[in-house]
């Protein structure tokens, strides 16, 4: 009878979970899967603020668009930096996936990264409320990646996932349904398309923005080169003041992406290094577990295995896990508790010594 209720309301009141990203926003239902992938992107007319595009639609208007249309992206760093842009996203991105059927408002769970204070978090709140959902509350983005990537996260045996997202790199250690270690640095793929750019630009030749991902998604790597022939792209030549193309390789590509690789290598050695001896046995065993964009670069996996002495692996579509994982948690009453912030630092501090845990947040 609890099964028939639950797949009564989930119809008229569906369970939303949101990885409201940097680059990308990806929206699941629970039960029907993803039902929405689209970048973090809105366009707006600055004569009559109104918006004029959202998601795919506005990202192909970066670096095309005349003075009066400003294209924008309303999360920085994974935290809300224009909140209307932000509202307007969820609003139309949430009414988009479920127009198919009759509803009710539905519940709705977002993550966060670590590093996020609490009133950017109240601010990611806040947007989803403002979109119309009838319930709201927000869980731990790497908590939600490795929900989201089948990893056991009421295991008694400690787990660790690196989601490395737009903004952000999210490196956590997981047990009993707890954080053990908790670690956010600000590197993720708006860096290595940043350091792209700068690296051409450094040659003269300038790059917009999405010449620059694609670059990344074809040529980067971490570790040795994968042997893959160059890019013919087009550009600025900027000694010439013309338009004009050229071959780029992959090792300027890997070389331009290396600093961003390092400083993800130094976040992950840094909390593997922090853990007690007997979490750190555990995770000989249970491993890494790489989810999000960056999880796709080619050879990060094995680099990271090798730097931390510690089998690496790449979740089933990484790029999904954080909204996938944000939606289990919203469908278990259960697990959302334990993995929910509270609103408090003292209640936190209190389950922490309950449970046999420690928290820990870096910069």
């Amino acid at each position: 009878m609890s099964s028939l209720l639950s797949s009564v309301r989930s119809t008229v009141s569906p369970d939303i979970g949101l990885d409201l990203g940097t680059a990308n926003t990806v929206v699941y239902e629970r039960g029907a899967g993803v039902i929405v992938s689209e970048p973090s992107v809105v366009a707006y007319d600055l004569r009559t603020d109104e918006i004029v595009a959202i998601g795919r639609a506005a990202k192909e208007l970066e670096g095309r668009t005349p003075a009066h249309i400003r294209v924008v992206r309303p999360l920085q760093r994974g935290t809300i930096s224009d909140f209307r842009a932000a509202q307007t996203l969820v609003a139309r991105l949430v009414d988009r996936a479920l127009a198919s059927r009759p509803r009710l408002a539905p519940r709705l769970i977002a993550c966060i990264p670590g590093c996020a204070t609490d009133i950017e978090c109240k601010a990611v709140e806040q947007a989803v409320r403002a979109a119309g959902a009838r319930y709201t509350t927000y869980v731990p983005q790497a908590v939600a990646a490795a929900v989201g990537a089948g990893l056991d996260v009421t295991s008694l045996r400690a787990q660790m996932v690196v989601d490395i997202g737009g903004g952000t790199t999210e490196i956590a250690v997981l047990g009993t349904a707890g954080v053990i270690r908790l670690s956010s640095i600000q590197v993720g793929g708006d860096v290595f398309d940043q350091a792209i750019a700068q690296r051409l630009r450094a040659e003269r030749f300038a790059v917009g923005a999405l010449t620059a991902e694609q670059l990344k998604i074809d040529l980067g790597f971490a570790g040795r080169p994968r042997g893959v022939a160059p890019a013919l792209v087009s550009g600025g030549d900027l000694e010439a003041a013309s338009p004009r193309t050229r071959e780029v390789s992959e090792t300027l590509v890997g070389e331009a992406m290396e600093d961003g690789i390092e400083r993800i290598l130094r976040g992950v050695l840094a909390v593997l290094e922090s853990v007690p001896p007997d979490v750190a046995s555990d995770l000989i065993e249970s491993g890494i577990t790489l989810t999000g964009g960056g999880a796709l670069i080619a050879g990060l996996a094995s680099r990271i295995g090798a730097r931390g002495n510690v089998p690496t692996t790449v979740a089933l579509d990484p790029l999904t896990c954080v909204a996938r994982g944000a939606g289990e948690i919203l469908g278990s009453p259960t697990l959302l508790e334990q993995v929910r912030p509270h609103a408090d630092r003292f209640t936190r501090w209190y389950q922490s010594l309950r449970i046999g845990m420690r928290e820990s947040y870096s910069p």
